[in-house]
Protein backbone atom coordinates (compact mmCIF):
# COMPACT_ATOMS: atom_id res chain seq x y z
CA UNK A 1 0.00 0.00 0.00
CA UNK A 2 1.31 3.32 -1.00
CA UNK A 3 2.35 6.06 1.77
CA UNK A 4 0.36 8.84 2.16
CA UNK A 5 2.05 11.97 1.66
CA UNK A 6 1.66 13.47 5.13
CA UNK A 7 2.79 10.28 6.62
CA UNK A 8 6.10 10.72 4.19
CA UNK A 9 6.52 14.27 4.84
CA UNK A 10 6.43 13.38 9.03
CA UNK A 11 8.77 10.71 8.22
CA UNK A 12 11.22 12.36 6.43
CA UNK A 13 11.36 15.38 8.93
CA UNK A 14 11.83 12.89 11.57
CA UNK A 15 14.79 11.58 10.11
CA UNK A 16 16.72 14.84 9.18
CA UNK A 17 15.80 15.72 12.90
CA UNK A 18 17.50 12.32 14.24
CA UNK A 19 21.52 13.27 14.23
CA UNK A 20 21.77 9.26 14.25
CA UNK A 21 20.44 8.99 10.89
CA UNK A 22 23.37 9.28 8.54
CA UNK A 23 21.61 11.78 6.09
CA UNK A 24 24.18 14.27 5.34
CA UNK A 25 26.68 13.60 2.71
CA UNK A 26 29.50 16.50 4.26
CA UNK A 27 31.59 17.00 1.38
CA UNK A 28 30.90 20.56 0.18
CA UNK A 29 34.44 20.93 -1.00
CA UNK A 30 34.53 24.42 0.73
CA UNK A 31 37.31 23.03 2.96
CA UNK A 32 39.44 23.37 0.00
CA UNK A 33 38.76 27.16 -0.56
CA UNK A 34 40.27 29.94 1.48
CA UNK A 35 39.99 33.90 1.37
CA UNK A 36 43.26 35.81 1.70
CA UNK A 37 43.83 37.71 5.03
CA UNK A 38 44.36 41.27 5.69
CA UNK A 39 46.40 42.15 8.05
CA UNK A 40 45.63 45.85 7.83
CA UNK A 41 42.30 45.67 7.21
CA UNK A 42 41.30 49.32 7.72
CA UNK A 43 37.24 48.43 9.01
CA UNK A 44 35.74 47.63 11.99
CA UNK A 45 32.69 44.73 12.18
CA UNK A 46 30.64 48.02 13.83
CA UNK A 47 31.25 49.26 9.79
CA UNK A 48 30.27 46.22 8.19
CA UNK A 49 26.63 46.30 6.00
CA UNK A 50 25.31 42.88 5.44
CA UNK A 51 21.44 43.96 4.19
CA UNK A 52 21.03 42.69 0.68
CA UNK A 53 17.86 43.52 -1.56
CA UNK A 54 16.17 40.29 -2.93
CA UNK A 55 13.15 40.75 -4.48
CA UNK A 56 11.79 44.09 -3.64
CA UNK A 57 12.32 43.75 0.20
CA UNK A 58 16.15 44.96 2.00
CA UNK A 59 16.84 41.39 4.18
CA UNK A 60 19.00 42.36 7.32
CA UNK A 61 21.28 39.10 6.66
CA UNK A 62 22.14 37.79 2.78
CA UNK A 63 20.44 34.57 3.89
CA UNK A 64 17.26 32.43 2.97
CA UNK A 65 15.79 29.26 5.09
CA UNK A 66 15.63 27.04 2.51
CA UNK A 67 12.49 24.90 2.17
CA UNK A 68 12.34 21.42 4.19
CA UNK A 69 8.67 19.83 5.03
CA UNK A 70 5.35 21.03 5.36
CA UNK A 71 2.01 18.40 6.31
CA UNK A 72 2.35 17.56 9.26
CA UNK A 73 1.52 19.21 12.92
CA UNK A 74 5.71 18.95 14.42
CA UNK A 75 6.46 20.40 10.43
CA UNK A 76 3.62 23.34 10.86
CA UNK A 77 4.98 23.95 14.41
CA UNK A 78 8.68 24.32 13.36
CA UNK A 79 7.91 26.33 10.42
CA UNK A 80 6.05 29.28 11.83
CA UNK A 81 9.25 28.98 14.39
CA UNK A 82 11.34 29.72 11.27
CA UNK A 83 9.24 32.37 9.73
CA UNK A 84 8.94 34.44 13.14
CA UNK A 85 12.64 33.96 13.50
CA UNK A 86 12.51 35.22 9.91
CA UNK A 87 10.94 38.13 10.04
CA UNK A 88 12.93 39.05 13.42
CA UNK A 89 16.54 38.92 12.37
CA UNK A 90 15.49 40.22 8.42
CA UNK A 91 15.97 37.22 5.90
CA UNK A 92 14.08 35.44 3.60
CA UNK A 93 11.94 31.99 4.02
CA UNK A 94 10.38 29.44 2.02
CA UNK A 95 7.91 27.24 2.79
CA UNK A 96 7.52 23.04 2.11
CA UNK A 97 6.24 21.78 -0.79
CA UNK A 98 2.35 23.05 -0.79
CA UNK A 99 1.85 19.50 -3.06
CA UNK A 100 0.01 18.18 -0.21
CA UNK A 101 -2.08 21.64 0.34
CA UNK A 102 -3.40 20.68 -3.32
CA UNK A 103 -4.04 17.20 -2.40
CA UNK A 104 -5.20 18.38 0.85
CA UNK A 105 -6.95 21.55 1.24
CA UNK A 106 -6.79 21.12 5.36
CA UNK A 107 -3.09 21.54 5.00
CA UNK A 108 -3.53 25.35 3.92
CA UNK A 109 -2.73 27.02 7.14
CA UNK A 110 0.77 24.90 7.83
CA UNK A 111 1.51 27.53 4.28
CA UNK A 112 0.40 30.40 6.17
CA UNK A 113 3.48 32.03 7.22
CA UNK A 114 3.15 35.56 5.40
CA UNK A 115 0.90 36.18 8.55
CA UNK A 116 3.78 35.85 10.41
CA UNK A 117 6.56 37.25 8.36
CA UNK A 118 5.18 40.04 6.22
CA UNK A 119 8.14 42.21 6.75
CA UNK A 120 10.16 39.56 4.16
CA UNK A 121 9.86 37.63 1.51
CA UNK A 122 8.17 34.02 1.62
CA UNK A 123 8.48 32.03 -1.08
CA UNK A 124 6.30 28.92 -1.81
CA UNK A 125 7.78 25.76 -2.91
CA UNK A 126 6.64 22.94 -5.43
CA UNK A 127 8.43 19.87 -7.19
CA UNK A 128 8.95 20.43 -11.17
CA UNK A 129 7.02 16.79 -11.01
CA UNK A 130 3.78 18.39 -10.03
CA UNK A 131 3.70 20.97 -12.88
CA UNK A 132 2.54 18.23 -15.30
CA UNK A 133 -0.09 17.16 -13.10
CA UNK A 134 -1.63 20.37 -11.85
CA UNK A 135 -2.84 22.70 -14.56
CA UNK A 136 -1.09 26.32 -14.32
CA UNK A 137 -3.19 28.44 -12.74
CA UNK A 138 -4.03 26.09 -10.04
CA UNK A 139 -0.23 26.24 -8.72
CA UNK A 140 -0.79 30.33 -9.63
CA UNK A 141 -4.14 30.26 -7.30
CA UNK A 142 -2.56 28.13 -4.54
CA UNK A 143 0.29 30.48 -3.96
CA UNK A 144 -1.23 33.72 -4.24
CA UNK A 145 -3.65 32.06 -1.68
CA UNK A 146 -1.26 31.75 1.01
CA UNK A 147 0.23 35.53 -0.12
CA UNK A 148 3.34 34.47 -0.70
CA UNK A 149 5.73 36.40 -2.40
CA UNK A 150 7.05 34.40 -5.19
CA UNK A 151 7.46 30.42 -6.03
CA UNK A 152 10.43 28.05 -5.71
CA UNK A 153 10.02 25.56 -8.15
CA UNK A 154 12.52 22.57 -6.98
CA UNK A 155 14.66 19.74 -9.13
CA UNK A 156 14.62 16.56 -7.58
CA UNK A 157 15.33 13.68 -9.48
CA UNK A 158 17.78 11.54 -7.93
CA UNK A 159 15.33 11.62 -4.96
CA UNK A 160 12.45 10.90 -6.72
CA UNK A 161 14.41 7.63 -8.38
CA UNK A 162 15.18 6.07 -5.15
CA UNK A 163 11.54 7.15 -3.48
CA UNK A 164 8.82 4.24 -3.07
CA UNK A 165 6.62 5.18 -5.46
CA UNK A 166 8.49 8.58 -6.60
CA UNK A 167 7.67 10.21 -10.16
CA UNK A 168 10.68 8.79 -12.57
CA UNK A 169 9.06 10.12 -15.78
CA UNK A 170 11.05 13.54 -16.30
CA UNK A 171 10.27 14.45 -19.89
CA UNK A 172 9.52 18.31 -19.88
CA UNK A 173 10.42 19.31 -16.88
CA UNK A 174 11.74 22.60 -18.70
CA UNK A 175 8.54 23.02 -20.34
CA UNK A 176 6.43 23.20 -17.68
CA UNK A 177 8.55 25.42 -15.58
CA UNK A 178 8.79 27.63 -18.62
CA UNK A 179 5.04 27.57 -18.82
CA UNK A 180 4.86 28.27 -15.17
CA UNK A 181 7.25 31.33 -15.37
CA UNK A 182 5.90 33.06 -18.39
CA UNK A 183 2.00 32.80 -16.85
CA UNK A 184 3.02 33.95 -13.39
CA UNK A 185 2.82 37.64 -12.57
CA UNK A 186 4.96 36.73 -9.50
CA UNK A 187 9.04 35.96 -8.95
CA UNK A 188 9.52 32.52 -9.84
CA UNK A 189 13.01 30.51 -8.77
CA UNK A 190 14.33 27.32 -9.11
CA UNK A 191 16.49 25.16 -6.96
CA UNK A 192 18.17 21.64 -6.67
CA UNK A 193 17.76 19.65 -3.73
CA UNK A 194 21.36 18.49 -3.08
CA UNK A 195 22.61 17.70 -6.67
CA UNK A 196 23.45 20.95 -8.29
CA UNK A 197 22.21 23.10 -11.05
CA UNK A 198 25.06 22.92 -13.68
CA UNK A 199 26.15 26.53 -14.99
CA UNK A 200 24.63 25.13 -18.61
CA UNK A 201 21.30 24.42 -17.16
CA UNK A 202 21.00 27.76 -14.44
CA UNK A 203 21.85 29.94 -17.68
CA UNK A 204 19.12 28.21 -19.39
CA UNK A 205 16.59 28.47 -16.40
CA UNK A 206 17.61 32.20 -15.80
CA UNK A 207 16.99 32.94 -19.60
CA UNK A 208 13.39 31.52 -19.43
CA UNK A 209 12.71 34.05 -17.03
CA UNK A 210 13.57 32.32 -13.71
CA UNK A 211 14.39 35.10 -11.23
CA UNK A 212 16.83 33.48 -9.41
CA UNK A 213 18.75 29.83 -9.09
CA UNK A 214 19.36 28.04 -5.88
CA UNK A 215 22.91 25.98 -6.81
CA UNK A 216 22.17 23.44 -4.02
CA UNK A 217 24.76 21.15 -4.46
CA UNK A 218 25.46 18.08 -3.09
CA UNK A 219 27.52 17.93 0.59
CA UNK A 220 24.41 18.80 2.56
CA UNK A 221 21.57 16.61 3.03
CA UNK A 222 21.39 13.59 0.82
CA UNK A 223 17.64 12.53 -0.49
CA UNK A 224 18.88 9.42 -1.62
CA UNK A 225 19.96 8.44 1.55
CA UNK A 226 16.54 9.63 2.97
CA UNK A 227 14.75 7.64 1.01
CA UNK A 228 16.97 4.40 1.10
CA UNK A 229 17.18 4.70 4.88
CA UNK A 230 13.66 5.53 5.01
CA UNK A 231 12.68 2.29 2.97
CA UNK A 232 14.83 0.13 4.78
CA UNK A 233 16.46 -1.22 1.92
CA UNK A 234 20.14 -3.06 1.63
CA UNK A 235 22.08 -0.31 1.00
CA UNK A 236 24.11 -2.10 -1.80
CA UNK A 237 21.86 -0.92 -5.25
CA UNK A 238 21.82 2.94 -3.46
CA UNK A 239 24.92 3.66 -1.34
CA UNK A 240 26.93 4.40 -4.62
CA UNK A 241 24.45 7.34 -5.81
CA UNK A 242 25.29 9.44 -1.97
CA UNK A 243 26.44 12.39 -2.91
CA UNK A 244 25.58 12.09 -6.48
CA UNK A 245 25.83 15.52 -8.68
CA UNK A 246 28.08 18.46 -8.22
CA UNK A 247 29.82 19.53 -4.80
CA UNK A 248 28.82 23.18 -3.99
CA UNK A 249 32.25 24.14 -3.85
CA UNK A 250 33.02 22.84 -7.35
CA UNK A 251 29.31 24.80 -8.75
CA UNK A 252 30.27 28.24 -6.69
CA UNK A 253 33.59 28.74 -8.94
CA UNK A 254 32.07 27.49 -11.84
CA UNK A 255 29.40 30.22 -11.71
CA UNK A 256 32.29 32.29 -10.53
CA UNK A 257 34.37 31.75 -13.33
CA UNK A 258 31.61 32.91 -15.82
CA UNK A 259 30.90 36.34 -13.72
CA UNK A 260 34.48 37.44 -13.91
CA UNK A 261 35.35 36.12 -17.21
CA UNK A 262 32.10 35.91 -19.54
CA UNK A 263 30.66 39.61 -19.48
CA UNK A 264 27.18 38.24 -20.98
CA UNK A 265 26.89 35.40 -18.77
CA UNK A 266 28.35 37.32 -15.69
CA UNK A 267 25.31 39.89 -16.61
CA UNK A 268 22.39 37.37 -16.50
CA UNK A 269 23.84 35.67 -13.12
CA UNK A 270 24.80 38.82 -10.73
CA UNK A 271 22.24 39.19 -8.14
CA UNK A 272 20.24 36.23 -9.09
CA UNK A 273 22.51 32.77 -7.65
CA UNK A 274 21.44 31.25 -4.42
CA UNK A 275 24.40 28.77 -3.03
CA UNK A 276 23.27 26.03 -0.48
CA UNK A 277 24.23 22.56 -0.20
CA UNK A 278 25.88 21.78 2.65
CA UNK A 279 26.33 25.34 4.19
CA UNK A 280 26.67 24.90 8.22
CA UNK A 281 29.00 27.57 9.61
CA UNK A 282 29.84 30.80 9.31
CA UNK A 283 32.54 29.95 6.95
CA UNK A 284 30.80 28.23 5.01
CA UNK A 285 27.93 31.07 4.16
CA UNK A 286 31.16 33.48 3.97
CA UNK A 287 33.13 31.74 1.28
CA UNK A 288 29.98 30.89 -0.62
CA UNK A 289 29.26 35.22 0.02
CA UNK A 290 33.05 35.77 -1.50
CA UNK A 291 31.97 32.93 -4.48
CA UNK A 292 29.75 35.75 -5.62
CA UNK A 293 26.34 34.30 -4.37
CA UNK A 294 23.78 37.13 -3.72
CA UNK A 295 22.63 34.84 -0.79
CA UNK A 296 23.54 31.83 1.13
CA UNK A 297 20.94 29.40 2.18
CA UNK A 298 20.28 26.15 4.22
CA UNK A 299 17.59 24.15 6.10
CA UNK A 300 18.66 21.16 8.23
CA UNK A 301 20.89 23.49 10.55
CA UNK A 302 18.38 26.18 11.09
CA UNK A 303 15.09 23.35 11.43
CA UNK A 304 17.40 21.25 13.95
CA UNK A 305 17.91 24.84 16.17
CA UNK A 306 14.48 24.98 15.67
CA UNK A 307 13.40 21.68 17.56
CA UNK A 308 16.26 22.14 19.76
CA UNK A 309 15.78 25.40 20.94
CA UNK A 310 12.90 27.20 19.93
CA UNK A 311 13.14 30.89 18.60
CA UNK A 312 16.09 31.47 20.82
CA UNK A 313 18.11 28.46 19.62
CA UNK A 314 17.19 29.68 15.85
CA UNK A 315 18.26 32.83 17.01
CA UNK A 316 21.77 32.13 18.66
CA UNK A 317 22.53 29.98 15.57
CA UNK A 318 21.86 33.13 13.43
CA UNK A 319 23.85 35.01 15.35
CA UNK A 320 26.97 32.93 14.94
CA UNK A 321 26.33 33.68 11.17
CA UNK A 322 26.06 37.13 11.22
CA UNK A 323 29.09 37.61 13.26
CA UNK A 324 30.97 35.32 11.70
CA UNK A 325 30.52 36.51 7.98
CA UNK A 326 30.78 40.02 9.66
CA UNK A 327 34.73 38.79 10.81
CA UNK A 328 35.30 37.36 7.42
CA UNK A 329 34.32 40.13 5.91
CA UNK A 330 36.75 42.60 8.24
CA UNK A 331 39.91 39.87 7.85
CA UNK A 332 39.80 39.73 4.28
CA UNK A 333 39.68 43.82 3.66
CA UNK A 334 36.68 44.32 2.47
CA UNK A 335 34.34 47.41 3.61
CA UNK A 336 31.18 46.15 2.45
CA UNK A 337 29.40 42.67 0.80
CA UNK A 338 29.69 44.30 -2.32
CA UNK A 339 33.22 44.34 -2.13
CA UNK A 340 33.42 40.63 -0.58
CA UNK A 341 31.41 39.27 -3.42
CA UNK A 342 34.55 40.39 -5.17
CA UNK A 343 37.09 38.92 -3.28
CA UNK A 344 40.06 37.00 -4.51
CA UNK A 345 40.53 33.33 -3.43
CA UNK A 346 43.03 31.06 -2.48
CA UNK A 347 41.92 27.66 -4.68
CA UNK A 348 43.70 24.66 -6.09
CA UNK A 349 44.72 24.70 -8.88
CA UNK A 350 43.05 21.27 -9.79
CA UNK A 351 39.52 22.54 -8.18
CA UNK A 352 39.81 25.73 -10.46
CA UNK A 353 40.54 23.99 -13.52
CA UNK A 354 37.79 21.74 -12.54
CA UNK A 355 35.28 24.69 -11.90
CA UNK A 356 36.69 25.93 -15.68
CA UNK A 357 35.81 22.74 -16.89
CA UNK A 358 32.49 22.71 -15.65
CA UNK A 359 31.44 26.35 -16.56
CA UNK A 360 33.23 26.60 -20.04
CA UNK A 361 33.44 23.17 -21.77
CA UNK A 362 36.74 20.86 -22.02
CA UNK A 363 37.71 22.21 -25.12
CA UNK A 364 37.20 26.31 -24.15
CA UNK A 365 39.08 25.61 -20.63
CA UNK A 366 42.38 24.23 -22.55
CA UNK A 367 41.78 27.22 -24.95
CA UNK A 368 41.53 29.70 -22.40
CA UNK A 369 44.47 28.10 -20.78
CA UNK A 370 46.17 28.04 -24.23
CA UNK A 371 45.59 31.74 -24.17
CA UNK A 372 46.61 32.52 -20.95
CA UNK A 373 49.68 30.69 -20.96
CA UNK A 374 50.61 32.62 -24.76
CA UNK A 375 49.87 35.44 -23.13
CA UNK A 376 52.19 34.65 -20.10
CA UNK A 377 55.11 33.29 -23.05
CA UNK A 378 55.01 36.86 -24.47
CA UNK A 379 55.27 38.66 -21.25
CA UNK A 380 58.16 36.45 -20.49
CA UNK A 381 59.76 36.81 -23.72
CA UNK A 382 59.01 40.82 -23.64
CA UNK A 383 60.62 40.58 -19.89
CA UNK A 384 63.58 39.43 -21.38
CA UNK A 385 64.07 41.63 -24.37
CA UNK A 386 63.82 44.71 -22.10
CA UNK A 387 66.21 43.59 -19.84
CA UNK A 388 68.78 42.47 -22.45
CA UNK A 389 68.19 46.40 -23.57
CA UNK A 390 68.81 47.53 -20.39
CA UNK A 391 72.27 45.75 -20.00
CA UNK A 392 73.38 46.58 -24.17
CA UNK A 393 72.54 49.92 -22.69
CA UNK A 394 74.66 49.91 -19.38
CA UNK A 395 77.77 48.34 -21.98
CA UNK A 396 77.55 50.82 -24.26
CA UNK A 397 77.42 53.64 -21.70
CA UNK A 398 80.01 52.40 -20.02
CA UNK A 399 82.48 52.21 -22.79
CA UNK A 400 81.81 55.92 -23.37
CA UNK A 401 82.81 56.70 -20.07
Amino acid sequence: MRELLSERKSRHLDMCLDRTMPVEQGRTGLERISLYHSALPESSPEEVDLTTSFLGYSLLLPLIISPMTGGSGKGRHLNRILAQCAEKYGMAMSTGSIRIMLENPEFKSHFMLKEVAPGVPVLANIGAAQLGVYPVQTVLEAVKSIDADGLFVHLNAAQELFQDGGDSDFRGWSRDIEALIRAADFPVLVKETGSGIPPAEGLKLLEMGAAAVDLAGSGGTDWVAVETLKAGSKLSEAECFYGWGYPTALLLLAYRSIMRTDKAGGEKLRGRIIASGGLRTPMDFALALACGAWLGAAALPFIRAAEQGGMEGVGQYVETLRTGITRAVVLSGARNLEAFRRSELRVPEDLQNEARALAFGTAQTAQTAQTAQTAQTAQTAQTAQTAKAVAESAATTGQHA
